[in-house]
This record gives structure tokens, sequence and C-alpha cells, in this order.
């Protein structure tokens, strides 16, 4: 889950990202959706998913000019190879995965109003585990209508066809990648009245699981994993100075699932709220973004699934210590859903650092660490030994370097650790990527 305050801002950034990367950095709406799921790292992508952030100003593609819009094909192609490629404890099994990335963009360039088109998909191909294989495919639509001088209508559609890995441990997995389709949209509307802004919104989102068969060859059911989420927000902001805005928000949701009744016979469908207030803020033009701090609340139809709550900080924030250098720091924390038996939900955060440096005009350097923290809310009578928790932590470094406007290459490594206390759970993996990309 992903909670964005300053949609303006952050999501012209996210998009800015999407539209030169191969790989698709999705956070559904501009306020929490709760039980975001995404498959892989998409809601966390390290330097193998997303080597490039911002190309280097004098190898910036230039794209294509197609009447008021300029596109942005692409392609990137990615050899990577994992010590541990199945996620698991013990016996760790080797592999080579290829990726084939392609990518188009068509972003307007319109004096008023604004439009943006994304198609892109994440093709691999496991050399020795064949029933891993997957294909994910993104469509993306977002833009904004100028309504009047200090007003806007903004907008977004999103449909995705995506796989959860071998590392979820959130639902139960079969021998092959579990497929689901998520279906999303948002409008919004924001004015500013002098120094005060006030923004609402609405979304809507759907996940809709295929089901997947397991070790033993028995069917996993994942139909009581649909579900469909509504939510209505509203935010405020001062701009107290020029360049620092106090805000609060307040967002309501509802969880409707389709099915009545889980495989554990919990009715899991569930409403509930998040209370947010931080600072927008501009220092001299190096250090900029968004402090918050949150609190969650979640109650379920079922009185036997005990309601998910907790405090939660957030942060979205970008400082510039020399022209060269960039560290992006993100903090977010939500509700998330789960099937476990014995537990109605888990609370996590998720706290992570980039660091991008152009060493020479032509070569970048780029480092990252996250870590991730999932608690699990645990049923009364629950076991002693049932998943209360599970923390990963994720470390890696990169390189990119630029040929020309139109052609990179970039090579990284990450380590990644989950700790759990179900010990059969724990795994570490270490990987190694090397991409192509070429783009217009």
């Amino acid at each position: 889950m992903c909670i964005q305050l300053s949609f303006g801002v952050i999501m012209s950034s996210v998009f800015k990202t999407i539209q030169r990367t191969g790989i698709v950095l999705i956070c559904l709406g501009f306020m929490a959706f709760p039980g975001s799921v995404l498959a892989q790292s998409y809601d966390n992508p390290g330097l193998g998913e997303q080597p490039i952030l911002t190309h280097p100003q004098d190898f910036k593609p230039l794209g294509i000019r197609a009447g008021g819009f300029m596109l942005h094909p692409g392609v990137q192609l990615t050899a990577e190879h994992s010590d541990n490629a199945l996620y698991t404890a013990e016996d760790t099994v080797s592999d080579w995965i290829w990726h084939l990335r392609p990518y188009i963009t068509a972003q307007s360039n319109w004096n008023r109003h604004s439009l943006n088109v994304r198609l892109a998909a994440d093709i691999a191909r496991y050399q020795d585990n064949g029933f891993q294989d997957y294909e994910d495919y993104f469509f993306l639509v977002n833009g904004r209508l100028d309504v009047r001088n200090r007003s806007y209508l903004s907008y977004s559609l999103d449909y995705m066809n995506l796989h959860e890995g071998r590392n979820n441990r959130t639902a139960e997995q079969g021998i092959e990648p579990t497929r689901y389709d998520l279906y999303g949209g948002s409008l919004g509307y924001d004015h500013t009245f002098n120094r005060l802004h006030i923004g609402v919104s609405g979304k809507y989102s759907r996940l809709d699981f295929d089901d997947s068969v397991s070790a033993n060859d028995d069917i996993i059911d994942n139909q009581d994993r649909d579900r469909d989420t509504m939510s209505f927000g509203m935010r405020a902001g001062y701009q107290f100075q020029t360049d620092k805005q106090a805000f609060v928000s307040a967002t309501y949701y509802k969880v409707n699932y389709d099915e009545e009744f889980d495989r554990n016979g919990l009715a899991r469908s569930a409403d509930g709220y998040t209370l947010s207030g931080g600072l927008t803020f501009t220092l001299t033009g190096v250090l900029a973004g968004d402090l918050f701090v949150s609190y969650h609340d979640q109650s379920f139809d079922d009185p036997a699934l005990v309601g998910v709550s907790g405090w939660g900080a957030g942060a979205g924030l970008q400082w510039l210590p020399t022209r060269l250098t960039a560290v992006r720091a993100q903090i977010t924390s939500g509700i998330e859903a789960t099937t476990y038996e014995y537990s109605s939900g888990y609370f996590r955060t998720l706290y992570s650092v980039r660091v991008d440096h152009e060493l020479t005009r032509d070569l970048q350097l780029t480092g990252q660490v996250s870590y991730s923290d999932n608690d699990y809310q645990l049923l009364p009578g629950a076991p002693l030994d049932a998943r209360s928790g599970d923390k990963l932590f994720s470390a890696g470094v990169g390189v990119n370097y630029f040929f020309n406007r139109y052609i990179s290459m970039s090579a990284a490594y990450d380590y990644q650790k989950l700790s759990s206390n179900v010990p059969a759970d724990e795994y570490r993996t270490n990987r190694v990527w090397l991409s192509l990309t070429l783009e217009r």
C-alpha cells in the first residue's frame, strides 16, 4: 500500500520515473488504498527492476513528436541471475531469468490540461525453472483538466495483469505464479483559495485472482481473494510560508469481497479510515518533499476478526546535496490484507533510501537500501508459532553507462533477506542484473 498526500507533486514525479524505465512503479490513487497487491517488487523496485531513475541532462531521450503528444517508445533487455530463484529457506536453486520489457509513453504538450498514457510489459523466462515464467502487462492513463485559474480536475485509469512471485508470504502459493488482474480508477478535484488549498478525491480498485495448483496437484481456490475497494478522501493545506504548507487529510474506504466467507470460514469484508497530518516544503531548492504522521484503523464484518489499527510515519523526500547527486527517501505505512487463517491482516511499514550520483557526464552510480516490517494482527487463540511478523531487508548497488541519448547499459547487484518467526519461510537471495535499454 502507498500513501500519497501531495498528489500533484508526487504523481508527477512518479510518472516521469515511469516514462524513463521499462519497469512500472505503481501506487494506485493519491491517498491510501488498503490491500494494494503488486507483483514482485513493483511497489518497491530495486536497482535491477528500475536501474535508471533520471537521465543525465545530455542524455535525455528526445522522443517523437506526434501532434500534441510526445511519444517515448523503448525496450529493456535484462539478464538476471539469482542464487535462490524459488525463495526457499533450504535447498536453494539458482537460475538465470531473461526479461523483455517493452514500453511506450505518450505525454501531451498542451498549454492547458494534460493527458499521459502508458503501455508496458515485463516478460520473464527462467532458464531451468520454466514453470516460474510470467508475463505482466500494464496500461495506465492519468491527466488533469484545468477548470479555472486555481482549480483542476485530476483523473486516472489503470489496468494491470500481474503475478505473485514465490517470495509472497501473505497468501498460499501454487507451483506456478498466481495470476491476477488489477483494475483501478480515480477522480479528484482541487481548488486553491489564496493560501488555503482544498482537495477531494474518490477511487475504485478491483482485484481478480486466478486459481492455482499446489505441489500436491490440488486446486487452490483464490476466488475468496477477489474484492472491490472504494474510498473517498479530503485534504486541506494551508501555505503559511512561500515554500511551506501544513496539511491534514482524511480517507474513508470500504472493502467488499465477492465471497462472503473465505477458505477459513471468515468474513473479511471491511471498512476503515486513515487520518494524516504533516508538512510539504522546499528548502533553498536543495531539499523538498513531505513529512507526515498517520493513524490507520480497519474493522471487519466478522466479529471473530480483530480490528487492525496503528500509527505510522510517512515521508517522500528528495535531497540534492550537489548538482550531481540526488538522494531520495520514502516512508509509507498501511494496513494490508491476508488470507492467513490466524490473522485478520497486518500493518506494513516500508523505509527506503536511494542515492544516484553522476560520476562523469555519461556514468551514473546508484545505491539503495530498504526495510519492510510486516506486523500481523493475530486472532485470539492463535498458536504460539503462528506468523506474527516478517521483516524484509534489501540493499543494492548499481552502475549505468549512457552511450548516447537512446542507448544505455546497466549493471546491478542486490541482496535480500526475509526474517520471520516462521523459520521455514525465511530466505536470502543474491541477485545480479545486466540490462540494455533502448529508448527514443
